[in-house]
């Protein structure tokens, strides 16, 4: 009986002891994958939060960059030079200044709604998104009584304003909580596959939407609207004179993007629907931006013979390449580097054509237009189409040896 409590005592003892070892050790490897070695479910927050400020800080530099260009010249303004901000409504405003102006602030607002979300609610964060933006504007348009080549305008103070509110209530639209954010976020991983690397491409993809509101070089919006372009209806009889390296080039960029959106979408989806899809919203929006930021006389111009030329004969190129179904990494680099080849020989029989490659100190003066922005983005777009398609052929080439 003695040895029998004996025995029961030291088992307990051996239990408490094994459980309060395992206590300890789950306490420990919580406190250390929580504070020291974050896994990486909880290093996505700070990296996502990292790229956020990023993105803000650049944005904002851009901005002053766009503002104080050139950064000559500085003077001592005059006694009355504040007098902009209580002056009238200019008896001349385009509705092209005033487009730009909003469109500009529109992604430092987004920018501002995103951070300022984590840390208060949504009033606050609206109101003090919306007064960043209006004391950069405002402190820009200080700056800019300085420069003899810049005008300060009260404006385009109230322009900026607006601008920073309409991206962060845009922020708030795309929290997932939100209606619009959570079919967002749905359609997003319904028809796209996982990853950071589709996230990039995405992006990619808005910038490309940007690039076509570009002027400048040859785009679906692009080439000089204001001359030289004629609506289909018009062209009868002059079909000769119609430019068809420019529906080259329309064709190439066509497929290119299709191409490039096919690769990120899952495969068990039809690919050309939602290219196509993707590609009429684009269009749609792009009708709309022409319309905000041109004269409405020149819209019939987008339907040039060019561009329709160019459009049939890129969807049907992206039909037959995407009958495949495998990943289109090596035909998406190959149609973008003849893209690319094809605009530089169009930029050098054109030498009037501003682009990037060509005239480069042209489009700094211009760099927070928004025209002048997407012909910077027009230009860029293909590199990082073609390295996004790289490093997605490796990823893919990876995956395959792993298996």
């Amino acid at each position: 009986m003695w040895l029998q409590n004996v025995t029961r005592n030291l088992l307990n003892r051996s239990c408490v002891l094994t459980s309060a070892k395992t206590l300890l050790f789950r306490n420990m490897t919580y406190f250390k994958s929580k504070t020291h070695y974050p896994n990486e479910g909880l290093a996505r927050p700070y990296r996502y939060q990292a790229v956020l400020y990023i993105a803000l800080m650049v944005y904002v530099a851009l901005i002053v960059y766009g503002s104080l260009y050139p950064f000559a010249n500085w003077t001592l303004p005059s006694a009355r030079a504040l007098i902009f901000l209580i002056s009238p409504w200019p008896q001349y405003v385009t509705r092209t200044d005033i487009t730009t102006n909003i469109l500009v602030y529109v992604p430092l607002g987004l920018l501002l709604g995103v951070v300022l979300r984590n840390y208060m609610g949504l009033r606050l964060t609206l109101f003090w998104a919306t007064t960043m933006g209006l004391f950069l504007s405002f402190v820009m348009e200080l700056l800019q009584l300085l420069l003899p080549s810049r005008d300060s305008s009260n404006v385009d103070i109230l322009a900026n304003t607006m601008g920073s509110l309409f991206g962060a209530m845009l922020a708030r639209l795309l929290e997932k909580q939100t209606w619009p954010g959570n079919m967002f976020f749905a359609w997003r991983k319904r028809f796209f596959l996982p990853g950071l690397w589709v996230n990039t491409g995405l992006v990619l993809l808005g910038i490309w939407a940007l690039s076509q509101l570009s002027l400048q070089a040859p785009s679906l919006v692009a080439g000089n609207l204001h001359v030289g372009f004629n609506p289909f209806w018009e062209s009868r009889g002059v079909f000769s004179l119609a430019r068809f390296y420019q529906a080259i080039i329309y064709m190439l960029e066509i497929t290119a993007l299709g191409l490039f959106v096919a690769a990120m979408i899952r495969t068990h989806h039809r690919m050309t629907p939602l290219v196509l899809a993707l590609f009429t919203s684009t269009v749609l929006l792009k009708f709309l931006a022409a319309a905000l930021l041109l004269k409405f006389y020149v819209l019939a111009r987008l339907l040039s013979i060019e561009a329709l030329l160019g459009l049939l004969a890129g969807l049907a190129l992206l039909y037959l390449l995407l009958k495949n179904r495998r990943r289109p990494f090596g035909a998406a680099m190959i149609i973008l580097v003849c893209f690319v080849i094809v605009k530089i020989l169009y930029w050098q029989a054109n030498p009037q054509t501003v682009s990037l490659m060509t005239e480069w100190p042209a489009l700094k003066n211009n760099m927070l237009n928004v025209t002048g922005l997407a012909s910077f983005f027009s230009d860029i777009w293909p590199f990082l189409a073609i390295a996004h398609m790289f490093v997605g052929s490796m990823i893919t080439r990876r995956a395959r040896m792993l298996a």
